[in-house]
């Protein structure tokens, strides 16, 4: 340890220092009788060794307590628990097959469309997957996962309903053995651990800067539908829409609300928005299920979307694609759904397989897409 080489070296340094003092000691005294002169020097060096000695004790003595002490100021951010050896490869438990239990918070379409990417590599890779819907409750999901640790799969594979709540089931699946991943929702923790997931602040951004630079001018009004408070993703697309209304300080936030990711929920807020204010220039959808509500309900008030009011989403779920091809919606940021299922079971495979990826967080790319260009995703994604 480099602390107990100090130690010893100081050690050695108060032995010098006791040679040095004797020398000059002697050397101003009269020159004693051979017999004085032997006594003498025996007692110089019984004088040297002692504390040369007691010097090294206490190096020795002080060295552990010093390590202790290094070791207790600066623990490792794991808590000493081995991720190497808890992301290393395994072979398949029952059989020539991979088993891979998958939770998801909710059947959203954005979901939909990512449960068929999950699909697609797990049929490539020749794994057997699990599918687990924890319905938007988190009490669900922890026991969905309690239930997948009791099955000895293979892998989990974890879209949370919260990045808190499901912090007990990391746990449980690091204690029991079994690999946990996560996709789309990313988990509240420091430790190391693989996700597969979009760019949600930069997707954030894109919808609202879209919007504004839209509306034309300086001091706009704008309304935000969120999605479940406290999901990363809401957490992430706000932060890119507050980012946006930082960069234009004359825009006033009007109201902000969650609508849950889902369509009904949105058109219900913005119905009441509407009957409340009556200035109101962009609206916001931190996703696209949520910017189709706020159309809905803009048309039911018989004024016309993307003229009266502008609406931005994110995801490019299909009809978001063709409400922007129609001109109701300004704008849909893409986050490809089946490309992000297909990543998560991806890492699963490779990991169990001795190929983890070069990073823990592994982020796909997020294109804006308006009237003029929507129709590479209309006829390549959604081609019938």
């Amino acid at each position: 340890m480099k602390l107990k080489v100090v130690s010893l070296l100081t050690a050695v340094i108060l032995g010098c220092s006791v040679l040095a003092a004797c020398g000059a000691s002697g050397g101003s005294a009269a020159a004693p009788a051979p017999a004085a002169k032997e006594e003498a020097k025996e007692e110089a060096e019984e004088e040297e060794e002692a504390p040369a000695e007691e010097a090294a004790s206490s190096a020795e003595e002080e060295a552990p307590a010093e390590e202790a002490a290094s070791e207790e100021a600066a623990p490792a951010s794991d808590g000493g628990f081995d991720f190497d050896n808890y992301y290393r490869a395994r072979e398949p438990k029952n059989g020539d097959k991979y088993v891979i239990g998958y939770t998801y918070y909710w059947s959203t379409e954005f979901i939909t469309l990512m449960n068929e990417g999950v699909a697609k590599a797990a049929d490539s890779y020749g794994v057997d997957v699990i599918y687990l819907d924890a319905q938007n409750d988190t009490a669900q999901q922890l026991s969905q996962v309690d239930s997948l640790i009791a099955q000895d799969v293979d892998a989990i594979l974890v879209a949370n309903v919260d990045a808190d709540a499901i912090v007990p089931a990391w746990d449980a699946a690091k204690e029991a053995d079994i690999p946990m991943f996560f996709v789309n929702m990313e988990i509240n923790t420091d430790e190391p651990h693989y996700y597969a997931g979009p760019d949600d602040v930069l997707a954030g951004y894109l919808e609202a800067s879209a919007g504004i630079e839209k509306v034309g001018k300086d001091d706009g009004v704008v309304c935000i539908l969120d999605g479940p408070i406290g999901q990363v993703p809401m957490l992430e697309r706000q932060a890119g829409n507050y980012k946006a209304l930082e960069e234009n300080p004359g825009w006033e936030l009007r109201a902000e609300q969650t609508a849950n990711w889902e369509r009904d929920q949105a058109q219900a807020v913005v119905e009441n928005w509407l009957e409340a204010y009556d200035d109101i220039d962009l609206i916001i959808g931190q996703n696209d299920a949520m910017g189709l509500g706020a159309i809905l309900a803009i048309e039911a008030k018989g004024l016309v979307p993307n003229e009266d009011i502008i609406v931005v989403g994110v995801d490019a779920i299909e009809d978001a694609c063709i409400a922007v091809k129609e001109g109701k919606q300004l704008c849909t940021v893409y986050q490809d759904a089946g490309l992000e299922g297909e990543l998560g079971i991806q890492i699963c495979v490779d990991t169990l397989q001795g190929n983890p990826p070069a990073e823990y967080s592994n982020r796909i790319d997020m294109t804006n897409f308006f009237q003029d260009t929507v129709d590479e995703l209309l006829t390549t994604l959604y081609a019938k």
